[in-house]
């Protein structure tokens, strides 16, 4: 077989191959063997049908079903020995039009196909990276530890009092008309107001403070402008409520035995210690990944690539899988129109993160990084522990899924970025007041490796 690769840009390549007359004579043979075993033509026994009766009849999907056959036995060898990884289905031209296989000739197709770039890396040792690091203050422990306290917080029935007063809760019945007439969305039953909490529309839940247990109000209000069913936006809407029932929030009092029935603590003190620490730790696992980032944003600033068409639109593919699925099930065409607006705005995102994969590829490559059996026996273990799961489970679920591959990708991809950060220049910065630094910043992308 006869190979020859043009390169018509950094990403496609064209191979020319021709494949010698005696393999396509083998493969027509061999196709006409087993037609002829199957082969039901009047005059004939089965089986005894000649080849040329078999060709007379069957000739065109013969040699059509050999033709695709050399196609793609011939391209999967050409792509192997020429050492390329298409990432896309080659677009095929035979030399013959007539899509015939002439007699003692070879069989010459052309195949077009996107492939990875080349990689040429220009630096990835001593780059300078940021990370941000932001630290812990008493206020954000106090803030959590309120956040504990409002979830271990009781809800009782008033009976020292029966009428609304700010901060309870109203079980209540009520009923929004417009002109005289309910609508969607207007209607609660059993329905709790935290009075002053600002949950409904403003005026309503003044109007609920003062109200007596079994008392029915009547009143008007206009629905924002921008807000609630479309129906009554803007518009005056009567409002008649039957106040039910009363109830307040009782919340536990912040002391060693708050503390003690929370888990393993032995004072508050002992408590407010934790909650610094998982939050420090939550902290630097944010920092850690944004740092990360960083060094895959700076190595495709430092290392220029030309990034795939294809490649690109899967990755925004995959960053939009959710909504692409809404949009199949639903086929809105305003959910259409907001999918498109999102491509677009995701595109230069998309060709960096796919820019950030090839790179990294190429550095695992050059720095021979590996990932062994037992490596990969490791994270399966923990996978299998964080999922409590046993790890013949999560084996079988991921090569049933066709993803036990991609997790050995993964792991040589941050393998070759810790290699990379390990020869860093880390300058640490603090995160400015109210800044994430977790925020928009995904790098999970789409297999495309080869």
């Amino acid at each position: 077989m006869k190979i020859a690769v043009e390169e018509l840009s950094p990403v496609q390549r064209k191979l020319s191959i021709e494949i010698p007359w005696d393999t396509v004579k083998e493969e027509l043979d061999q196709a006409y063997q087993g037609l002829q075993k199957r082969a039901r033509v009047k005059g004939f026994r089965a089986g005894k049908v000649p080849r040329k009766v078999l060709e007379q009849y069957y000739k065109r999907t013969v040699e059509s079903e050999v033709m695709q056959r050399l196609i793609d036995d011939g391209f999967r060898k050409a792509v192997d020995e020429k050492d390329l990884f298409p990432i896309d289905r080659p677009q095929v031209e035979l030399e013959n039009e007539d899509f015939e296989l002439k007699p003692e000739l070879p069989f010459r197709f052309d195949a077009k196909v996107d492939v990875k770039p080349e990689v040429e890396l220009v630096t990835y040792t001593g780059i300078e990276v940021k990370k941000l690091v932001r630290k812990v203050d008493e206020a954000e422990v106090e803030t959590e530890l309120e956040n504990l306290r409002e979830k271990a917080t009781v809800v009782e029935s008033i009976t020292g009092r029966d009428r609304v007063e700010n901060g309870d809760l109203a079980v209540v019945d009520f009923f929004g008309y417009l002109n005289g007439e309910t609508f969607k969305g207007g209607k609660g039953i059993n329905y709790t107001v935290e009075v002053g909490a600002g949950q409904m529309i403003p005026g309503f839940e003044e109007q609920l403070i003062g109200m007596k247990i079994g008392e029915q109000k009547t009143f008007n209000l206009e629905f924002p402008k921008d807000a609630g069913p479309e129906i009554a936006r803007g518009k005056n809407v009567e409002w008649k409520v039957d106040l039910k029932e009363i109830k307040q929030k009782i919340l536990p009092e912040l002391d060693d035995e708050f503390a003690k029935d929370l888990g393993d603590y032995e004072s508050l003190a002992d408590l407010k210690k934790s909650i610094g620490e998982n939050l420090k730790t939550r902290e630097d696992a944010k920092s850690k990944r944004q740092l990360r980032e960083a060094a895959i944003e700076k190595l495709v600033e430092l290392n220029p690539v030309s990034v795939p068409e294809v490649m690109v639109e899967r990755q925004l593919d995959f960053m939009l899988n959710e909504l692409s699925q809404l949009v199949k099930q639903n086929k809105n065409p305003e959910m259409e129109a907001m999918l498109k607006t999102l491509r677009l705005e995701n595109r230069e995102r998309a060709e960096k993160q796919v820019a950030g994969m090839l790179i990294i590829e190429s550095i695992a490559k050059k720095e021979k990084v590996e990932v062994s059996d037992a490596d990969l026996d490791g994270r399966l273990q923990d996978l299998a522990n964080e999922n409590r799961m046993n790890v013949k489970q999560v084996r079988a679920q991921l090569t049933r899924d066709g993803r036990l591959e991609n997790l050995r990708y993964d792991m040589k991809q941050d393998r070759a970025l810790d290699l990379v950060l390990e020869q860093a220049k880390v300058v640490e910065e603090e995160a400015p007041a109210g800044h994430d630094h977790d925020h928009d910043h995904d790098h999970d992308h789409d297999h495309d490796h080869g």
